[in-house]
């Protein structure tokens, strides 16, 4: 019984002990099990909400019994049963059926493209549309005047009079009291001075 209260939560235990009337306390499991077995309403309480599980069934009556020989057969007395030999089947008049022949395998086609998509939209309901061809993209020389407008206009360098290569910072307008503090932090601290600003 030890055993089965070990395997019980405190929570548990001290629920048993609340309903035998005893106060739990704020105890250790150990003293809640100790408290259990010294009282026997405790061990009441814990038989009804936690009934052995090693109690056997009851046994069905003797007559019922389906597993028991038959009283009325002897089976101390050997019966020999004639068997008979197997004989062949039977051979019938009409000859077995042949195997029909095997129907000639459609021929496979090569479908092209357009027709394995026209089949596909078939099978599954649908309607085929016919693919776009897309258009090549114009060269940019043509709206020049285009992107020439749209570069005034947004602040920036149109492609064609970009310089590939190292991109170069954005020029900015500093105060001369900015550049004072730049300068005398670039002392400070040991930095080479920026021609820019």
């Amino acid at each position: 019984m030890d055993t089965k209260l070990r395997a019980l939560k405190v929570q548990e235990l001290k629920e048993i002990l609340s309903k035998a009337s005893i106060p739990p306390g704020n105890a250790k499991k150990q003293d809640l099990i100790n408290k259990i077995l010294a009282n026997p309403p405790a061990i009441d309480v814990f038989h009804t909400l936690h009934p052995p599980k090693n109690s056997k069934p009851v046994p069905p009556p003797d007559h019922d019994d389906l597993l028991a020989p038959p009283e009325e057969v002897d089976w101390t007395v050997e019966v020999s049963i004639p068997v008979e030999p197997a004989s062949p089947p039977k051979k019938s008049e009409q000859p077995p059926p042949s195997p029909a022949p095997a129907a000639p395998a459609p021929p496979t086609l090569v479908l092209s493209e357009e027709d394995k998509r026209k089949a596909r939209a078939a099978r599954f309901g649908t309607t085929y549309v016919e693919p776009v061809q897309q258009q090549p993209k114009k060269a940019t020389g043509e709206n020049f005047d285009k992107l020439k407008a749209r570069a005034e206009r947004f602040g920036t360098v149109p492609s064609a009079t970009k310089v590939r290569g190292k991109r170069t910072a954005p020029v900015e307008n500093v105060d001369p009291e900015e550049q004072e503090r730049r300068r005398k932090r670039a002392e400070r601290f040991g930095l080479p001075l920026s021609g820019k600003a």
